[in-house]
């Protein structure tokens, strides 16, 4: 059995607490009785999640701290005293379209947390949320299968966001940060070689249930599976989103978990695509589970991703702290659409 190292009871700082992955990763640490201090730009504005979770866990609580930029130097300052892990989910570029701004932004608040977390001696663990598209953009456009590895990193998206114009630039721009981003904290561990494990999860899109709907929305990739749902703007999205893998949401944030609490993983990333999907995949699932509701006909010809990530990893490990392994794009779908 592996070893567990930070134990329940520990308190957890983590970035990003009310995102769609940071609002999961919350709610398996509470379940698991570990306590979080959760960075978020504007502790008054997200109070709705501490109300949140105080209504269903007694054992373990939420803290909610105010780190409104986390590239200043010093931003983590008094916040991470008795802390003993650090899971790094926020991606702090926003809208910004400079693709030399958000290298460098990313790369700030990666090197920022590494270092706070250095100076903190009872710091054990620390897990960076890295990306699929910091490994490859998805490549359905391939008539043979591409095999990438723990090794490989998207070269491709520097140059495509630097020739990328209006739009079209944003997920090229994003995919460049997380890319660098990653390559940069990695490097960085490195050369400072410090006391704590650092371990990355390179997610696909997420899908499952959004624990706050009244005030979280249709977060981040919920948004793609809502347009098969509605119709409303679906061929759109068919023609800028491309088939890729999926991964239940609860399960990324259960690798996050297991990256943390457990010895043996250690400089490890974890590749948590669960399968390959596409717009009619979830037309299909929608089809079957809502028979009397109208949705619209197939797209013509969008085939599957051909890329084949390394993922035997990330699920031996989930099963680990699940017991079993990854949750179905049927049982994901269906956890999201349920409440709709």
């Amino acid at each position: 059995m592996p070893t567990v190292v930070v134990k329940p009871g520990a308190t957890i700082f983590v970035t990003g607490v009310n995102g769609l992955i940071g609002s999961h990763v919350v709610d398996q640490l509470l379940q698991r009785a570990y306590n979080v201090r959760g960075a978020v730009r504007d502790v008054e504005k997200v109070k709705w999640l501490k109300e949140y979770f105080d209504g269903i866990y007694k054992d373990a609580h939420l803290e909610l701290v105010a780190v409104p930029d986390m590239t200043i130097d010093g931003c983590y300052d008094h916040l991470l005293e008795g802390i003993e892990g650090f899971i790094h989910l926020a991606a702090p570029v926003g809208t910004i379209s400079d693709l030399d701004l958000a290298l460098e932004t990313g790369r700030r608040a990666g090197i920022n947390a590494l270092e706070a977390c250095a100076k903190t001696p009872s710091i054990k663990s620390f897990v960076n949320t890295s990306s699929s598209a910091a490994a490859s953009f998805a490549l359905p456009q391939l008539e043979a299968e591409l095999f990438i590895d723990d090794k490989t990193y998207n070269d491709h998206a520097v140059p495509v966001a630097r020739a990328a114009e209006g739009p079209t630039k944003n997920f090229p721009i994003y995919a460049a940060m997380k890319t660098e981003t990653e390559r940069a904290m990695w490097q960085w561990v490195e050369e400072k070689k410090p006391s704590f494990r650092m371990n990355s999860i390179l997610p696909n899109a997420n899908f499952g249930p959004v624990l706050v709907p009244e005030h979280q929305g249709y977060p981040s990739t919920i948004d793609w599976a809502r347009r098969p749902w509605t119709g409303e703007l679906l061929e759109a999205y068919a023609a800028g989103v491309p088939p890729q893998y999926f991964t239940g949401v609860r399960d990324a944030a259960m690798v996050h978990i297991a990256a943390l609490i457990y010895e043996d993983i250690k400089s490890e990333r974890l590749f948590a695509y669960t399968a390959r999907f596409n717009f009619n995949d979830l037309l299909a699932i929608y089809r079957k589970n809502y028979p009397d509701k109208t949705f619209k006909d197939d797209i013509p010809g969008l085939g599957h991703d051909m890329v084949v990530p390394p993922t035997a990893r990330a699920e031996e490990v989930l099963k680990w702290i699940k017991g079993s392994g990854w949750d179905s794009l049927e049982e994901s779908v269906v956890a999201m659409s349920s409440d709709w």
